[in-house]
């Protein structure tokens, strides 16, 4: 992935994450979406929960998050920032 399409996609993960809708075309194997699609709701998830939940249903989100920013890195060679 190039410098540039990352940072992109980062900063715009951000505002999904933050609740906002960016508008973005998203490319690669189904898998690769597939993943991408999970580790961020497991974001979006886990800043929800901060702000709303129990310390036990941010650890638990916290822990799925985790796991799918691991897969994330399997198949992307680099490291979830969020």
């Amino acid at each position: 992935m190039k410098k540039e399409s990352k940072k992109i996609l980062v900063a715009s993960s951000a505002a999904y994450i933050l609740g906002m809708k960016p508008k973005i075309e998203i490319k690669g194997t189904s898998e690769e979406i597939k993943v991408f699609k999970e580790v961020l709701e497991a974001s979006k998830d886990l800043y929800n929960d901060l702000q709303e939940s129990s310390n036990d249903q941010v650890k638990k989100t916290l822990n799925s998050k985790n796991k799918k920013a691991e897969k994330f890195n399997q198949i992307f060679g680099w490291l979830w920032p969020f």
